[in-house]
């Protein structure tokens, strides 16, 4: 199994050196379909907050700033920037030649616009907002320069402009229209099927860290939504797609070995798949309760039993990928069944009837948990065997991502699924700030003034080894009070047939299809 896991890393690294040798000789044209694991709700930057939604937004628009691979930043719609000593001020000179893809020039207008809405978000749960907690407006200085302003210190707005919810849509864009200046254009969304981008054949807008300039190669790409992972393995066999995302762990390790296929895998950085535990709801409001149920998990065994071991487990709040990463508070409660037992039985959780469930005060240790399939299919059961063992009743429902809102939003769950792809902790607010308990995604539903003020502080700490420590105490207080259950890293995972060239991940692990191109037949 190890010497298997270990040739999907080595099978992306021989795919990196093949794009280096082979780059300037990509054929252009063609089709590429990819079948995905989840339709997306929105594809307007200031909306989205889920994968399959960024995926989509980086291919219709444009950033202001580039980051590559490693995390260096590149000119995008803007050319060059400044910022003032203390962060709340940042100048930035705009392009004047690029145009939305409806023809209208890109201006300080678009930027001021984008920036205005992205501040508020779309939706209740968009992920924009917090990105611009402290954004005080925008002044444009003439059609190709402005001044953003903050009215306290933001530290990584450089960064945050280079992630999808901050890119920028066009302002002629009305309600459902999808316009930008990246290099595909959107042609039509069929909902519940696919959406299909085609070819923006005036793209100039490419940083030079890409293999080619101008153009995309591809023609056109549509994204099927293709929720089951045996339907997709069908896709890509029987030619219907050439790419698919996150293939079941049989398929990938099967097609490791055949010439037909090529596997691309990424380890991503910043906030792992985990369970967020409800910290006002029945049984999950004792902080015993979910010690206990955090010593009843083993990470490990459960992603070698559900992806054979192609997914890394997690065991903190973030990853060892991620800047800030804190190994301390990552160890806090190895796999330990007898303690989470013990841990229950002296806070009163009995089971005086035998039937494997406990009890304390006439009420059962009963965990509401409302599960995602398309995220969570691979361990969602083997998570609810590991409490049972401990003595929990785990009531398994799954929904769609609407009922997961709705639960969540609601606070009728005990556990639900999280996680977000950053190459930085800032994102840890989102989830944890207690002011997004209530139409947000904090749904810990945890409130603590320290936890508050690190993650208000911490974004607008100009120094970076104060600014680490702020983070690694925020991970230490999540982990210390079980406000979560890690459960693995995110691994970005991809098969593709032998026809597609030039296949890469960006620093997110999200790929980038702007270098794709398709060998001649």
């Amino acid at each position: 199994m190890k010497s298997k896991v270990s040739f999907l890393f080595i099978l992306l690294i021989l795919a990196v050196f093949a794009v280096s040798a082979s780059a300037g000789a990509e054929s252009e044209g063609g089709t590429l379909t990819i079948g995905l694991s989840v339709e997306p709700f929105t594809i307007d930057p200031a909306g989205g907050v889920y994968i399959s939604e960024a995926l989509l937004i980086q291919q219709i628009y444009d950033p202001l700033i580039f980051s590559d691979p490693e995390g260096e930043l590149y000119p995008g719609l803007a050319t060059e920037w400044s910022a003032n000593d203390d962060g709340t001020e940042y100048s930035l000179k705009l392009r004047d030649d690029v145009r939305f893809h409806d023809g209208t020039p890109f201006t300080a207008e678009a930027v001021k616009a984008a920036l205005d809405r992205a501040k508020d978000g779309l939706t209740p749960i968009a992920a924009s907002p917090a990105l611009l907690t402290t954004y005080a407006g925008t002044e444009i200085v003439d059609d190709t320069t402005v001044i953003v302003r903050f009215s306290e210190t933001n530290a990584t707005f450089l960064q945050d402009l280079s992630r999808a919810w901050l890119m920028i849509p066009a302002p002629t864009a009305g309600e459902n229209e999808y316009i930008g200046t990246g290099p595909f254009v959107f042609e039509s969304w069929a909902q519940q099927d696919s959406v299909t981008l085609r070819k923006n054949t005036a793209y100039n807008v490419a940083p030079e860290f890409m293999t080619h300039s101008g153009p995309a190669y591809l023609d056109e790409i549509i994204f099927r939504f293709l929720p089951e992972q045996a339907t997709r393995a069908i896709a890509l066999q029987t030619g219907e797609a050439q790419i698919v995302q996150d293939p079941s762990p049989v398929d990938a390790l099967a097609m490791i070995d055949d010439p037909d296929y090529q596997v691309f895998t990424f380890a991503a950085p910043g906030v792992p798949a985990h369970q967020m535990i409800n910290t006002e709801k029945f049984p999950t409001d004792d902080l015993n309760v979910r010690k206990a149920m955090n010593y009843a998990v083993d990470q490990d065994a459960i992603m070698e039993a559900g992806t054979m071991g192609l997914t890394p487990a997690a065991h903190g709040i973030i990853t060892p990928t991620t800047w800030g990463y804190n190994a301390d508070a990552d160890n806090l409660y190895p796999f330990d069944l007898e303690k989470a037992k013990s841990i229950l039985e002296e806070a009163g959780w009995i089971d005086e009837n035998g039937d494997g469930v406990r009890e304390k005060d006439g009420r059962k240790l009963t965990i509401d948990y409302p599960a995602l399939p398309a995220y969570e299919e691979q361990f969602m059961e083997l998570l609810a065997y590991a409490l049972q063992d401990a003595g929990f009743e785990v009531n398994l429902m799954t929904m769609d991502d609407a009922g997961i809102s709705a639960a969540g939003g609601a606070g009728e769950h005990n556990i639900l699924n999280m996680g977000w792809l950053s190459r930085d902790p800032s994102v840890l607010a989102y989830m944890f700030l207690s002011s997004n308990i209530e139409g947000g995604s904090a749904y810990s539903r945890f409130r603590s003034d320290r936890l508050d003020e690190i993650l208000t502080l911490a974004p607008k700490t100009v120094d970076a080894d104060e600014r680490k420590a702020l983070y690694e105490e925020a991970q230490s207080i999540i982990m210390e009070n079980a406000l979560v259950i890690p459960i693995h890293a995110y691994s970005s995972l991809y098969i593709a047939d032998t026809a597609v060239e030039n296949f890469t991940f960006d620093a997110e692990g999200y790929p980038i299809f702007y270098n794709v191109s398709l060998a001649a037949e």
